[in-house]
């Protein structure tokens, strides 16, 4: 009974998420929030503070 009430409540919660945002273009894509992807981000930004730089890291 637990398991099927847990399903049905992480069934809801995904139903809830947002939309996907449209496609946008960047000029740097960083994945993972590590110390090597949050260096280079703030090195590059300040190298290039026109480019346009995502990161995005996986929440477990």
């Amino acid at each position: 009974m637990k398991k099927l009430l847990l399903t049905i409540l992480c069934l809801s919660v995904l139903g809830c998420a947002k939309q996907p945002e449209p496609e946008k273009t960047v000029d740097v894509l960083l994945i993972g929030g590590g110390i090597m992807s949050a260096s280079l981000g703030t090195y590059l930004h300040e190298l290039e503070p026109d480019w346009t730089i995502d990161l995005y890291e996986r929440l477990d």
